[in-house]
């Protein structure tokens, strides 16, 4: 009897784990099985809920008996009781391994699913032994160490699982099974070395709102709608299995990047590279970028066009187009109209009519090119510069030089005549002139500069002055010494931009339509149509034919790009029909809200959602130069070589963590997160930089295609210029010695 006893003693804590897990066992069994005969045995979501259901009660029993009897675990003073979270936060892995394998089993082999269970939860109860010893009930070394290896877990499932699937996929690629082999590992180190070592509210808060839009970007990049978050209970719970292992992921990452940036060692290692930019930082640049975008040059000339740029020369060469029919046309004689920014228009197709008039219309074209690359390549050479002179370290420029030679937008859009390409620069140079307003004092030269920057930006895009009412007006809050200065700029700004309406007005040359500005309500009453034409009323439907041709609207509808609707908007409208629609639309709102929110969400989200890719760069020939009678050609030889930046270009978007330079929501993200730093840092005044980002983001919002990369191209463009600056700022180990 003392033998036994003292075996007993020996084995205490094996003894009682095995008897107390075999209390919650089988109390798991008769719950778990009482709950799927109540709720008829059904393969699907019925075994996932029992599942919950009776490990939730089994599981409580447990942890109070592990606690107390088992390990006698007793907390010093000193420390939080965070047995229970850690304790469930282990349940919440193993119902979901549990659940999904009995559900994926019991699909394929036809045994009865409570024994599939049992089999799977004695493996698991072994691993939760030793988990349970070591970490959570370990009165010698308690801590939140066994965090450090779940919450890695967790963020690894968030990243991987599909909600499309359920939750469940056996259909990875290759390239998915490398990743996950590469990514977990990493995440493991990131926990080990971050996790509970800073804890910053505003940090907090924006990884919740990563989290929301990285769960919620995913099912509208899936469908269009929220459903795979709310679709079903294993959805939901899916769903917060990948809230807390994104929450955590993003936690612990930002805080990374967060400590490096403001406690990091910026270190310069001089060599021959280094030492040469630094002796010519601005013609350095620009012999490097006129090499390499003059190739490109090369290999697309005369240049690439889009659908947009074919139209612009058409215009100058008095030809009908597309715009025109959008409009009610002032002079039947003019074909020019402001659709483009009409100096935009008249610079591309007044060059372009030079190539008319000498019989070589691509050489026409490779004159805007090349004037386009060598203000591209100035500006880029000329932001380095002003970052070198502001104390950069010539190792980091180097770097933001590397990037505009492998960063496939840089080259591409260097060479391609959209309008988004010379204003990115002027917008650059705005920042730039910007940061140094609210740094230094201006003189007179130095006001006049800003304002002809200022007038670049507004004449070079259509919406440009709410980018610059959108920023400039603000700085009276840092400048509180020049006041009437800002005032008075803002003034001629304004006073500019009705003059210059007023000029075109003069000149008859159209504005856009009224269309332009209602894609959102456009795209919302689409929807609706496609989805509740029933529910439409007759008076309904009559009211919007008048402004969308009714019987093709539904048909017409594409959740990411309402060009299809919005083109059939009747120009002849008036705006008492216009009001009428306003009020069916109104009307209608009230029947199904949710369909007008995935309606907007659907043509948005990808510049909020660091995971989606669309309308990135052009590098292939457009026809409609052609299609109308103009020998815009590529040079045939040079194929292959076009083929290879072709297959570059997209090859990039799919390589880790560089991928992320050409991802609309990754520069959102990038802006919001700086705009935290610089508030933790007390370095407000300079969230001003990002007002340019910020307003350009609403606008959109308001526009008429999803991730359309050209519309962030001023912003992604702009972060490799206010990086640098706020690291500047923060850091003065990133500042250059003197």
């Amino acid at each position: 009897m003392e033998k036994i006893k003292n075996l007993f003693n020996k084995y205490y804590v094996y003894v009682t784990y095995i008897i107390s897990a075999g209390i919650s066992f089988v109390l798991d069994l008769v719950l778990f099985s009482l709950f799927l005969w109540l709720l008829d045995g059904r393969v699907g979501e019925s075994i996932i809920i029992s599942s919950y259901l009776a490990r939730a009660i089994s599981s409580f029993i447990n942890y109070l008996v592990n606690k107390y009897k088992v390990f006698k675990y007793e907390k010093k003073k000193e420390e939080k009781d965070s047995t229970i979270v850690e304790y469930f936060g282990l349940v919440i892995i193993n119902i979901t391994i549990s659940a999904v394998l009995v559900d994926a089993i019991s699909a394929i082999i036809p045994i009865y699913a409570t024994i599939i269970k049992g089999i799977i939860d004695i493996v698991i109860f072994v691993v939760n032994f030793f988990i349970q010893k070591l970490f959570i009930f370990n009165k010698e070394n308690k801590n939140t160490g066994f965090l450090k290896y779940v919450l890695p877990l967790l963020s690894f499932i968030a990243i991987f699982i599909r909600l499309s699937d359920l939750g469940v996929s056996f259909d990875y690629e290759i390239y998915e099974i490398i990743s996950m082999v590469i990514v977990l590992p990493i995440l493991y180190y990131l926990y080990l070395k971050v996790f509970k070592k800073d804890n910053y509210l505003s940090i907090n808060i924006l990884s919740v709102i990563f989290t929301v839009l990285m769960i919620l970007g995913y099912s509208y990049d899936y469908n269009y709608t929220p459903n795979l978050v709310f679709n079903s209970n294993i959805h939901i719970l899916i769903t917060l299995i990948k809230f807390i292992g994104f929450y955590f992921l993003f936690k612990n990452l930002l805080n990374a990047i967060y400590r490096y940036f403001t406690k990091g060692k910026f270190q310069e290692n001089a060599n021959k590279l280094t030492i040469m930019f630094s002796k010519h930082p601005y013609l350095f640049s620009f012999i490097v970028l006129f090499i390499v975008y003059g190739i490109y040059l090369i290999i697309f000339y005369p240049g690439v066009i889009n659908y947009d740029n074919a139209n612009q020369i058409k215009e100058v060469l008095g030809m009908h187009t597309r715009y025109l029919d959008s409009i009610v046309v002032i002079n039947d004689n003019i074909t020019l109209t402001n659709f483009n920014p009409i100096l935009h228009t008249l610079l591309l197709g007044n060059l372009f009519k030079v190539g008319v008039s000498i019989g070589n219309v691509n050489f026409g074209l490779f004159l805007y090119t090349f004037l386009q690359m060598i203000i591209v390549i100035v500006v880029l050479s000329y932001s380095l510069k002003f970052l070198y002179k502001e104390g950069v370290k010539s190792k980091y420029l180097l770097w933001i030089l590397l990037a505009y030679i492998i960063i496939p937008y840089f080259p591409l859009y260097a060479i391609t005549c959209v309008k988004d390409t010379l204003f990115t620069m002027f917008v650059l140079l705005y920042i730039i002139k910007l940061y140094q307003f609210i740094k230094y004092d201006f003189k007179f030269k130095d006001y006049v500069l800003f304002m002809i920057t200022i007038l670049l930006v507004i004449l070079f895009r259509n919406n440009g002055i709410y980018l610059i009412l959108l920023s400039l007006p603000f700085t009276l809050i840092i400048k509180k010494g020049i006041r009437k200065q800002i005032v008075l700029m803002c003034v001629l700004v304004i006073g500019f931009n009705y003059g210059y309406g007023q000029v075109l007005s003069a000149l008859e040359i159209p504005n856009t339509s009224i269309r332009e500005m209602l894609s959102i309500p456009f795209q919302q009453t689409a929807r609706y149509v496609k989805y509740h034409e029933s529910d439409v009323t007759e008076e309904q439907k009559k009211v919007i034919d008048t402004i969308l041709t009714y019987d093709t609207l539904g048909n017409r509808y594409n959740p990411i790009l309402s060009d299809k609707v919005k083109n059939e908007y009747n120009k002849y409208a008036t705006n008492e029909e216009l009001m009428d629609y306003f009020k069916a639309w109104f009307e209608m709102f009230w029947n199904h809200p949710m369909t007008y929110v995935n309606a907007t969400v659907s043509n948005v989200y990808g510049y909020f959602y660091p995971a989606t890719y669309r309308w990135y760069v052009y590098n292939t020939l457009n026809e409609k130069l052609p299609e109308a009678g103009f020998d815009y050609h590529f040079i045939d030889s040079l194929e292959p070589m076009r083929g290879f930046i072709q297959g570059y270009s997209e090859v990039f978007k799919y390589v880790p963590i560089v991928q992320m330079s050409v991802n609309c929501g990754f520069y959102t993200w990038s802006y919001l997160f700086l705009m935290v730093v610089l508030i933790l840092q007390k370095k407000q005044r300079y969230i001003i930089l990002f007002a340019p980002a910020f307003s350009l983001v609403l606008m959109n919002v308001a526009g008429p295609a999803n991730t359309y990369f050209r519309y962030v191209l001023p912003y992604a463009v702009a972060l490799f210029t206010i990086l640098p600056l706020i690291l500047l700022e923060i850091n003065k180990n990133f500042k250059r010695k003197s």
